[in-house]
């Protein structure tokens, strides 16, 4: 009898978790959502260690700049995973060699599955570029390069000219050009 109970408790409660997947199904990818709008991340390489400690300078100079912004590196585990994530829209920004970035922006190996994907430069390094989704409005574009621009020296970063891949993010240029963008109401 106790088997009986077993087995019919075993199936009841498959039944139930058969009927409420669809509703837990895509639980992480919206709690991953929501943790990405509460908390900019700077998408960084582990297999980068430069562009892994750029990413740590950068998002400590926006925490420290832009409190609100609860920046934080958040690393991959290789660049491909970078442009899974940047490609799906599960990231906006990352830290990536000039040479990555524009791979990416093109479709070159080894992101071919990948691209061509458009990203937009907000500061630059000698090495690496601060990327974003195009999609990232104007106006966080323009807060993220002041409050690093403030640290340009200590960071060595500028705000770069557009090339013929990579185009700079009209924020980032905005502020470049010593104009003034004003938060959304």
């Amino acid at each position: 009898m106790n088997r009986r109970r077993f087995c019919a408790a075993a199936l009841a409660g498959l039944a139930l978790s058969a009927l409420t997947a669809g509703v837990h199904a895509h639980t992480p990818y919206r709690q991953w959502k929501v943790f990405r709008q509460r908390f900019l991340l700077i998408m960084t390489s582990r297999t980068d260690p430069a562009g892994d400690a750029l990413g740590d300078r950068l998002a400590e100079v926006l925490l420290a700049e832009l409190p609100q912004s609860r920046a934080m590196v958040s690393r991959a585990i290789n660049l491909e995973r970078i442009a899974s994530l940047i490609t799906t829209d599960q990231a906006n920004i990352a830290v990536l060699e000039h040479t990555t970035a524009r791979a990416l922006v093109l479709g070159e190996a080894p992101f071919a599955d990948y691209g061509p994907f458009p990203l937009q430069v907000i500061v630059q390094t000698p090495s690496h570029r601060l990327v974003c989704r195009e999609d990232v409005p104007l106006h966080h574009g323009y807060m993220i390069a002041g409050a690093l621009m403030e640290h340009a020296a200590d960071l060595g970063i500028r705000i770069p000219e557009a090339d013929d891949a990579v185009a700079v993010h009209p924020g980032a240029a905005a502020y470049a050009r010593g104009e003034k963008i004003e938060a959304p109401q």
